[in-house]
């Protein structure tokens, strides 16, 4: 039971996502499908009822075809398995039995070991024990280190028995060698790296695809662990643009529009619905822009190679330009986590990864009803305007936060204030009054400051609302 269960971890770790390997959707499934073929090889192909002897000797009636198929119903939970499948498995237990070779005779062998002034000493192998005998008592290590080496090597030995009975085609550096010198009996030298390298690919791909997938998946909480990942995309894309594998190159593809449409769009949360509909609506509209257009006309020009580098060049250019992109990300989140140490309760402002920050600095803040004048210390986030004040404990502390996508500013007002360049009137649902710079170019900088910043964060909330009705009109 857990040899089977080793090999059905291992066989799945290795081959899921490959539909014609592995047809299966878990690893329970693979672990039943390799229990029912061990018990069909032995019903098939046993002689008889164990423990029975002589004329009393019992044949049992072997399992049929249909029998098989019965006993595999219902095995996946989402469907059954394809009885083509399962037929073609019967088929091959029935015609071929399962054995393991075992070579004539016993094999042995002797090394022999000789030191200056003393006489020769024979160490007799046991190749089907796996043990070594005629060592002196002198000579336990090397009895030791060649007992540990025999037991390691076993394992090896028999599964290579089992597959040199399929007989693979394996090939080595020397048959590259002698295939560039031309000898050996195939002299394709090109044939040979490309199609071993299009092995390799072809049955590890999923894996690189899926830690591709894991880090886009959290990329909004480690934008870090994104641009370490980034790499992976970028050779594992064009290795499948330069060994023309299209189905392996559409997947890498769409995770480079997934990449793209984070670096577009950060601020989006997961676990914002709007923004998971839009996701997947992005898989589908990358199709029509530009970069995926042209992207595409390289891959599919066989006229030469020249098509290929300008596809590989295009990805390696993306993915600079995204690595850029994410360091600066890494360069505002470090100016982030120093700003909110001086807030009281600050880290709370670190739970929106999207959010940045912009300016700060003092302001005198005048009261609309009793016209007291104020200084606070005012804080200008990418999403959020704060204006605090500092406590005896020496951070600052919070007296109002005002949401920009709701925020106005301007100096163009009537009263007394207008006489002065050093004012400016802020907007809000919440709370409205003036404020006062040290001088006018101070004005100046606050007020372009606040205004990009909202003009951003009104995008932003568009971005939102546009993914919000395209996924209810994807359900409708």
């Amino acid at each position: 039971d857990r040899i089977i269960s080793t090999f059905a971890q291992c066989y799945w770790e290795d081959n899921a996502g490959d539909h014609i390997r592995c047809p299966f959707h878990d690893q329970d499934t693979v672990f039943l499908i390799s229990f029912a073929i061990i018990m069909l090889n032995t019903d098939l192909h046993s002689s008889g009822v164990s423990g029975a002897s002589g004329s009393s000797r019992k044949q049992r009636k072997r399992m049929t075809k249909t029998e098989f198929l019965n006993n595999l119903r219902g095995v996946e939970s989402s469907e059954d398995l394809s009885r083509d499948y399962l037929s073609t498995v019967y088929d091959s237990i029935e015609s071929h039995a399962i054995e393991i070779y075992v070579a004539p005779g016993k094999a042995a062998g002797s090394l022999r070991s000789s030191s200056t002034g003393r006489s020769s000493k024979h160490i007799s192998v046991d190749g089907a024990s796996g043990s070594i005998g005629g060592c002196n008592d002198s000579d336990d290590d090397l009895t030791t280190m060649i007992n540990s080496l025999i037991r390691n090597v076993k394992p090896a030995q028999e599964l290579l028995r089992g597959v040199a009975v399929h007989r693979h085609p394996f090939l080595t550096i020397d048959d590259y060698e002698n295939a560039l010198n031309g000898e050996g009996e195939d002299s394709s030298v090109s044939i040979i790296p490309r199609e071993l390298v299009r092995s390799a690919v072809g049955a590890t791909w999923h894996h690189f695809h899926g830690i591709v997938n894991s880090t886009l998946e959290t990329a909004h909480l480690d934008s870090k662990g994104l641009e370490s990942c980034l790499d992976v995309l970028k050779y594992a894309l064009c290795s499948t643009i330069c060994l023309d594998m299209p189905m392996e190159r559409a997947a890498f593809v769409t995770q480079l529009a997934r990449v793209k449409f984070f670096k577009e769009t950060r601020g989006m949360e997961d676990e914002d619905e709007a923004r998971k509909h839009r996701l997947q609506h992005d898989h589908q509209a990358h199709r029509q822009e530009e970069w995926y257009k042209k992207l595409e006309s390289y891959c599919l020009d066989d006229s030469s190679d020249e098509s290929k580098d300008a596809a590989v060049q295009m990805v390696y250019d993306m993915i600079r330009d995204t690595h850029a992109s994410l360091q600066i990300d890494s360069k505002l989140r470090r100016d982030m986590k120093r700003v909110a140490k001086r807030i009281r309760k600050g880290e709370l402002l670190l739970n929106d990864p999207s959010r940045s920050f912009v300016k700060e600095g003092d302001l005198v803040k005048r009261a609309n009803t009793s016209g007291r004048s104020v200084k606070y210390r005012f804080f200008l986030f990418s999403d959020v305007l704060f204006y605090t004040h500092k406590s005896s404990a020496g951070d600052y502390k919070i007296h109002e936060e005002l949401p920009l996508h709701m925020l106005k500013i301007t100096d163009k007002f009537t009263g007394a204030a207008r006489k002065t360049n050093r004012a400016f009137l802020i907007r809000h649902p919440r709370k409205s009054f003036m404020v006062f710079a040290a001088d006018e170019k101070n004005k100046n900088d606050w007020m372009e400051a606040i205004n990009v910043a909202v003009n951003k964060e009104m995008e932003r909330k568009a971005r939102l609302e546009g993914a919000r009705l395209a996924s209810s009109a994807v359900e409708r």
